[in-house]
């Protein structure tokens, strides 16, 4: 993914070995759960993005890194968190720590990467207001995952999924940026058009997603197609083709009751537009991340941004 940019590569793979000497515990049981959690694999995106909003500017690891880890981790306790919530047997490929150890040790193991997060949170020397992206981020992370609980078994409006996922997606990426761009001494202005970015972002990067639980192949990608509404969440695929065919919506609250044909299901959502509009509106996200992307300063490290858009 950072081919063309050697810079981000080194500067990656330095964080990774930073961020396994933090993981280091007295205990063995936390040393081993959280090592297999946080190390188990991934883009690492949200640390690429604070590493490159910080090279922007005045660009210094011993900030950089305890910021980018801070938020590295504070996402793997929240999917601990979630994997309890939805009684999950595996992520990644691997069986999470709720099913193999209990939830209990499971719970524990969050709170712990919870506190490590704010200790490193305090490890950057940024000043208390510099960190509130992160407060912030926090509630609204945990905010948003209420929501989608209360939610469920139901077929929300387009404002309330947008407003969900910025809560649950978007704001992780955009505290990302935000804390780069603080540890990098940025403008406010320059802070806040990274921010709009992360939040944009990661809404198209949430659809795409949506959109893979809808078209995945599931041999190929391991993944069970339509395993969100399974689990009684309506993705924006759903949602629109709900709004535009009543008859889908009658299909897709049987479903929730366990009733209806699957291969039917999905005949219906894509006649009915669900995966052609929802495509639409990524592209509407995936164009406000490029006028944003216009507005921070200009180095050559904003084309990797650029890439990672044309990704989605």
């Amino acid at each position: 993914m950072w081919e063309n940019y050697p810079v981000i590569k080194e500067e990656l793979s330095a964080f990774e070995e930073y961020l396994k000497s933090k993981l280091s515990s007295r205990n063995e049981f936390l040393h081993l759960a959280t090592n297999s959690v946080v190390l188990s694999g991934g883009k690492r995106l949200r640390p690429a993005f604070t590493i490159i909003a910080a090279l922007h500017g005045d660009y210094r690891r011993e900030v950089v890194f305890p910021a980018a880890a801070s938020v590295e981790i504070l996402h793997a306790a929240t999917l601990i968190h979630d994997d309890i919530i939805d009684n999950a047997k595996t992520r990644r490929g691997q069986m999470t720590l709720s099913e193999k150890h209990s939830i209990n040790l499971a719970v524990y193991t969050g709170d712990y990467l919870l506190t490590k997060s704010l200790r490193l949170l305090i490890e950057t020397g940024l000043k208390p207001e510099r960190l509130d992206i992160v407060a912030k981020a926090m509630s609204l992370l945990c905010e948003g995952e209420i929501e989608q609980y209360l939610g469920k078994y139901s077929i929300a409006s387009t404002m309330n999924y947008l407003k969900r996922i910025m809560g649950k997606t978007g704001v992780l990426f955009s505290a990302s940026l935000v804390l780069g761009a603080r540890a990098a001494g940025l403008s406010d202005e320059s802070t806040k058009f990274f921010a709009r970015f992360g939040n944009s972002f990661g809404v198209a990067f949430q659809i795409r997603d949506d959109l893979l639980d809808i078209l995945s192949n599931q041999k190929a990608e391991g993944k069970p197609v339509l395993n969100d509404l399974r689990e009684g969440i309506a993705t924006l695929p759903v949602i629109l083709a709900a709004q535009r065919d009543e008859n889908f919506r009658s299909m897709v609250n049987e479903f929730f009751d366990g009733k209806g044909d699957q291969e039917d299901l999905l005949k219906v959502l894509t006649s009915a537009g669900g995966v052609r509009e929802s495509q639409r509106l990524m592209e509407r996200y995936i164009q406000k991340c490029r006028l944003y992307l216009e507005k921070v300063p200009q180095t050559p490290f904003t084309g990797a941004l650029t890439e990672l858009v044309d990704w989605l």
